[in-house]
């Protein structure tokens, strides 16, 4: 039985895909895993040609339109213990002379595994190599490791993690969260680290195509981009930290994540020194930028000192960045009593 399905939802066609799907394959080939293409592109050339290619390759032709939707699709395929998310403009690579790590005897305080992550651009090539771990032993600490160490992107989160993890946390996103918005990558990443430890495979080379957000004006724009494609207005995205903190409070309330109440309450700690902190911080270098009910919320957080208090104030403000945005996180925020 194969230990690990690299999962790919896939919108692009076969011309600009076929690079993405070969290189996994290929890995796949080499190391016994699955790779799952769950495929919405419509696109006929890409359906003959990947349908029956190889024993390792679990082909989809997806009826899902949306990329929500999609990654459902590509989810419900998986039957191993152990998933890699990719993207279909990305790339997989085995490092030759590199020692594998052997998935079926991580210890149970590992919930991912990190590739040797290199940032790539179409006209420079590899700009830089990512490999760092999260090593911390609670899982608040390791929130507060992942803050100090990331560098300005979130490729861990196409790292190899726990199925038993990463499946809940997923389908609980896709069904439940109020946008599914694209740049929630950020607060997926945090609630996946909440469930233990990240150990780094030096054999397995994850290239991340860096794409759009490859110049600081095309990084801006990217940034705005998912959050208007997520159905939120111009400018949303100087409320990145509150929905950010909204985010990882709700899932970690799931009761799902096998966390003590004393390590739930630790995370729900330092998600509000990170999350929180980062936004008021925002608001009071930048008040000119927010309205006068966001100036008033964010005073009223900053004299509470209890974070369930904390949290429904912060409820309040989602309607300043959408109206209607606070019934959408108190619907989240009940799903999470049955997730």
């Amino acid at each position: 039985m194969s230990e690990l399905s690299i999962c790919m939802p896939s919108n692009r066609p076969l011309v600009r895909s076929g690079n993405s799907i070969r290189s996994a394959l290929a890995y796949a080939e080499r190391t016994g895993a699955l790779l799952i293409v769950s495929d919405n592109s419509r696109d006929p050339e890409k359906r003959a040609y990947l349908q029956n290619l190889s024993p390792n390759l679990v082909y989809h032709d997806s009826p899902s339109d949306d990329a929500s939707g999609n990654w459902l699709e590509v989810l419900s395929l998986v039957d191993t213990p152990f998933l890699l998310p990719m993207g279909d403009d990305d790339e997989l690579h085995f490092a030759e002379g590199q020692v594998s790590v052997d998935l079926a005897s991580l210890p149970t305080d590992v919930v991912g595994v990190r590739p040797q992550t290199q940032i790539w651009m179409a006209d420079n090539g590899i700009c830089r190599t990512e490999c760092f771990t999260i090593d911390e032993t609670s899982p608040g600490e390791r929130l507060l490791e992942f803050a100090r160490k990331v560098m300005g992107n979130n490729t861990i989160y196409y790292s190899i993690y726990r199925s038993d993890v990463f499946l809940p946390l997923l389908r609980f996103f896709t069904e439940a969260h109020p946008t599914r918005g694209g740049y929630c990558d950020w607060s997926l990443s945090f609630a996946l680290l909440t469930a233990g430890r990240v150990v780094h495979d030096p054999s397995l080379i994850y290239r991340y195509d860096l794409g759009a957000w490859a110049t600081a004006d095309g990084i801006a724009e990217a940034s705005s981009n998912l959050y208007e494609k997520s159905g939120l207005p111009a400018g949303a995205e100087k409320f990145a930290s509150l929905l950010r903190f909204l985010d990882v409070h709700v899932f970690t309330l799931r009761r799902s994540l096998p966390l003590t109440s004393a390590e739930r309450g630790q995370v729900l700690l330092m998600n509000g020194r990170l999350a929180m902190a980062a936004f008021l911080r925002n608001v009071q270098a930048n008040a000119e930028d927010y309205d006068e009910v966001v100036r008033y919320l964010a005073e009223l957080i900053e004299q509470e000192r209890d974070i369930q208090s904390i949290f429904h104030l912060a409820v309040l403000l989602a309607d300043c960045v959408k109206p209607g945005l606070k019934d959408g996180y108190v619907r989240f925020f009940q799903s999470a009593q049955a997730a």
